[in-house]
């Protein structure tokens, strides 16, 4: 090989056909592999292509095999090779795009790989990551790898009973760490709604419900409990306010700001339902003389505060005859101790009178009454409390 390249690289007839044969290469990863047809070739150009492939050109358009390009100019050129010669000419590096794209997908794809080593394999695991994936709410944040630590942090800690900011500064990101709208609490509300087998929540409403199924108190006033009849005692503001209400037979909020600053007093018997107009519907029969707390569906952390706190009450529940009603009884038993009242496989039965609503969903099991699942999963029907509101108010006042 000379050692001083050859003159007839510095052709200006080549100045077109070296951008091109550059742009080959730096496509497909610097490999002198395969075809490239140069096409349009004018006079000037015809006549140095000719010296660079070593051969006549006389038509305008010329397959050029690129190992065999390569393997001349490096015997031929004083450079090397036609990565050696494209640089040489052009005055820069070729750069590998491949090499970038494949590395900028490794960098993307690190983050999924590092919270599938730190989680494991759950079954929900590749179903949160795919939603993660699709969402783009990586690719907002400017460290990824982090986000993700700290997002599988926070789920080694839930469910817990915790606020939200305590658990902020618990996994190190500081108070606002897993505020609204940041990347950390989206990864971990994907995961949770993943873990549930159900859809991202979209809402505040939906992602401060999110959080408190899993023990996190977002804040103590923005979510309540609703109730009727129930009383405090001592003469604090909250108390007051309790007594006022349950005097006038008025259905009453009550915060997790208020549970701080009232005992409530443990009545014998309290109606527990899952729908706001069994409630309403018992106040205005009953007034405040039927005590009740309704979970207005999955109930929230303060109702549940509630509930416990009327422990030495029995707590009779009544809520749907549907996938997500029994969900929520299976829950109430287990977590505050509440007895079905009202939900047995016979009152289910006796309410398919009543217009047809599809039972759907994956089945649940009632745990306390495995006939009712039975029935329910054999003719496939929901029935709302609404729909036998009737027969429970008549319940209600017979006692």
């Amino acid at each position: 090989m000379s050692t001083r390249p050859t003159s007839w690289l510095a052709d200006p007839g080549l100045t077109r056909i070296w951008q091109v044969l550059r742009e080959r290469l730096e496509g497909r990863g610097l490999r002198a592999e395969g075809r490239v047809v140069l096409s349009g070739l004018s006079r000037e150009e015809r006549h140095a292509v000719s010296a660079l492939v070593g051969r006549p050109v006389t038509a305008a358009t010329l397959a050029v095999s690129l190992a065999d390009l390569d393997a001349t100019l490096v015997e031929r050129s004083g450079v090397g090779g036609l990565q050696a010669v494209l640089e040489h000419v052009t005055g820069r590096a070729l750069d590998d795009r491949a090499a970038r794209r494949a590395q900028r997908a490794a960098g993307r794809e690190a983050p999924f790989a590092l919270a599938r080593e730190l989680v494991g394999d759950p079954p929900w695991v590749e179903v949160w990551l795919d939603g993660v994936r699709r969402s783009g709410v990586l690719a907002r944040t400017a460290d990824p790898t982090a986000a993700v630590r700290r997002a599988v942090e926070t789920l080694a800690r839930l469910p817990t009973s915790i606020a939200r900011t305590e658990l902020a500064v618990a996994v190190g990101g500081g108070a606002h760490a897993l505020d609204d709208g940041g990347t950390v609490a989206a990864l971990v509300l994907r995961a949770l709604a993943a873990r549930l087998g159900e859809p991202p929540p979209v809402t505040t409403a939906e992602r401060r419900g999110l959080w408190e199924r899993f023990g996190v108190r977002v804040d103590l006033v923005s979510t309540t409990c609703l109730t009727l009849g129930l009383r405090g005692r001592g003469d604090s503001s909250v108390a007051v306010r309790m007594a006022l209400a349950a005097d006038a037979g008025d259905p009453v909020h009550l915060t997790a700001w208020d549970l701080r600053r009232v005992e409530l007093q443990a009545p014998d018997v309290v109606l527990v339902c899952e729908n706001p107009r069994v409630l309403e519907a018992v106040a205005e029969r009953r007034g405040g003389v039927v005590a009740a707390v309704c979970t207005s569906g999955q109930p929230a952390l303060v109702v549940l505060d509630v509930l416990h706190a009327l422990a030495g009450a029995r707590l009779r529940y009544h809520g749907d005859f549907d996938w997500p009603g029994i969900a929520i009884a299976n829950r109430l038993v287990a977590d505050v101790g509440v007895v079905p009242w009202r939900m047995g496989a016979d009152q289910y039965l006796a309410a398919l009178h009543g217009p047809r609503v599809p039972l759907l969903g994956t089945p649940i099991e009632p745990e306390w009454d495995r006939e009712l699942g039975a029935a329910m999963r054999h003719h496939g029907v929901a029935v709302h409390e609404e729909a036998v509101l009737d027969d429970l108010l008549a319940a209600v006042t017979t006692g």
